[in-house]
């Protein structure tokens, strides 16, 4: 596995990756001139938080020719889900407006005649923000703050190609936010009181059809923050998979996990044995957007996972039953 430790640009002239691999933070010098194929460039920032068995998600992004500004509320236990949000199609609303360095202080914004949607990043913290009137009355209010944004802190980079020239994969995310706030879409409405939050930051130029799968999730371990991320499906990981752990801030990196159904339950499992869970299903969110050329849908199974991990000491962390995901996804975008 390629580790970046340094910082370097991502393209080379001709728009592929010049140095595909991995890195704890974000090496990776992101310069949209340098984009070949901007036709097929898709941005986007994903938060989202858990608190207790309660879900929350935020997102702002593009497909070039469609943008999207969301959120949604998840009541896992009872099987409820409230979104809101709006489509703008033949419209990049967030043209060269979106970070190029998630590491870095900077604010994305949103706003029309009903809707305010704001990320704001400082060197201490993230802010989201979202308010939302609906046509028919459906009303939104969002405000939480998400700390633990230590600059030392260790996250999840990769960029990979895939197998067409100049299609490429940029991504950054980071674990073990503590969140508090407000959250509320029509009747689901919550205190948010020290939750986790993690980041799903993407750039990249895709091939219109593709499938992934993508598990991530976060709880404290004997008052330290434990988090993992694992995934596969997205391009060619020859020099690196987006698979890590996270415990007291410092990154771990697996190889490849395997993915085995149980009955009705599942396990995920590292080849090196260093990453071993069982995962009690709670509800599998379902959604699906159809809109001319575009048709995603992905089953984003929430469950409680309990396991174990081993630290590069060779010390076996057992991790207690807490909430966590792992999706699939089936994309023509």
């Amino acid at each position: 596995m390629n580790e970046l430790t340094s910082r370097q640009k991502l393209l080379t002239k001709s728009g592929n990756i010049a140095n595909p691999g991995w890195g704890r933070h974000m090496y990776y010098l992101y310069d949209r001139k340098q984009i070949k194929d901007a036709r097929r460039l898709k941005e986007w920032d994903f938060y989202q938080i858990h608190f207790g068995h309660i879900v929350l998600q935020l997102t702002m992004g593009h497909v070039s020719y469609a943008s999207s500004i969301s959120a949604a509320i998840i009541d896992l236990d009872n099987e409820k889900r409230r979104s809101i949000g709006k489509q703008i199609m033949f419209r990049n609303v967030f043209k060269n407006k979106m970070s190029v360095n998630p590491e870095e202080p900077n604010t994305l914004q949103y706003f029309s005649k009903r809707l305010l949607c704001q990320f704001e990043t400082t060197d201490k913290n993230r802010r989201l923000s979202f308010t939302y009137v609906s046509k028919s009355g459906l009303k939104a209010e969002i405000d939480v703050l998400l700390t633990n944004c230590s600059a030392n802190k260790d996250k999840m980079v990769i960029a990979t190609p895939f197998d067409k020239d100049k299609q490429w994969y940029l991504n950054y995310k980071e674990n073990c936010f503590i969140v508090n706030g407000k959250c509320r879409i029509g009747d689901m409405a919550y205190e948010i009181r020290n939750g986790f939050g993690l980041l799903d930051w993407g750039r990249g130029v895709w091939p219109y059809k593709h499938n992934w799968a993508w598990g991530n999730g976060g709880t404290v371990v004997d008052g330290k923050h434990f988090g993992f991320n694992i995934g596969w499906g997205f391009g060619n990981t020859a020099a690196a998979t987006e698979n890590m752990f996270f415990y007291d801030n410092k990154a771990y990196k697996l190889g490849n996990v395997e993915e085995m159904k149980i009955g009705d339950e599942y396990r995920y499992e590292s080849d090196d044995k260093r990453f071993v869970f069982d995962v009690e299903m709670l509800y599998d969110n379902f959604t699906q957007t159809k809109a001319l050329i575009v048709n995603n849908s992905c089953h984003q199974r929430f469950g409680l996972w309990c396991g174990y991990v081993v630290l590069d000491d060779g010390q076996r962390l057992y991790v207690p039953p807490f909430i966590a995901f792992c999706e699939h996804a089936k994309n023509k975008w």
